[in-house]
């Protein structure tokens, strides 16, 4: 009986890992469809940030969207915290700080479509979704191009980067979804 016990929990531990590499395969498979639509998301980028929600690991491609729009608000929040750091600070002048407040328009966009795009996902309306989403992903570039034309680009260079990626990741594979 004990052998029983223990063979039974072998094959469960294996379907278990089974299970846990086809799942770390889809994360794979999806980031391999994004980076062949869009060349600018990079695969590892992809891969290490699906999995950085456990969620991930038996995830379908609806759920590894709704995993990255969810990734695109937590991004984006987390730049409006540094914005506002960077408003609120003295050693940064008051043409950049209006800049600053732009880009928090921006990115006040993003939570908004991001946060829309979730919804529209899990309703099935992949459409409004995918248009959500190129909202998002396209806000970011607006305040890394308006920084960039003020010389200012440095400042949040890579969060608009992370944060279009983000969107993008989501973005396509909702297209492939529809």
């Amino acid at each position: 009986m004990d052998t029983t016990k223990v063979l039974l929990s072998l094959i469960s531990l294996a379907i278990l890992l089974q299970s846990s590499q086809l799942a770390d395969a889809s994360v794979e498979d999806e980031c391999k469809i994004v980076t062949a639509a869009d060349p600018n998301v990079d695969y590892n980028f992809c891969v290490t940030s699906l999995q950085a929600d456990p969620r991930s690991g038996s995830a379908d491609a609806k759920e590894l969207a709704i995993i990255a729009a969810n990734l695109t608000v937590a991004n984006a929040t987390s730049t409006l915290s540094k914005i506002e750091k960077l408003v609120g600070d003295s050693n940064i002048d008051s043409a950049t700080k209006g800049l600053l407040n732009q880009c928090s328009s921006f990115y006040k966009d993003v939570v908004t479509a991001a946060s829309g795009a979730i919804k529209a996902i899990s309703s099935g309306s992949l459409g409004d979704a995918k248009k959500q989403l190129t909202e998002a992903s396209d806000k970011p570039q607006d305040c890394d191009n308006l920084l960039f034309e003020a010389g200012k680009n440095s400042l949040l260079t890579k969060e608009d980067n992370d944060c279009t990626n983000l969107a993008s990741i989501a973005q396509y594979i909702v297209a492939k979804l529809q």
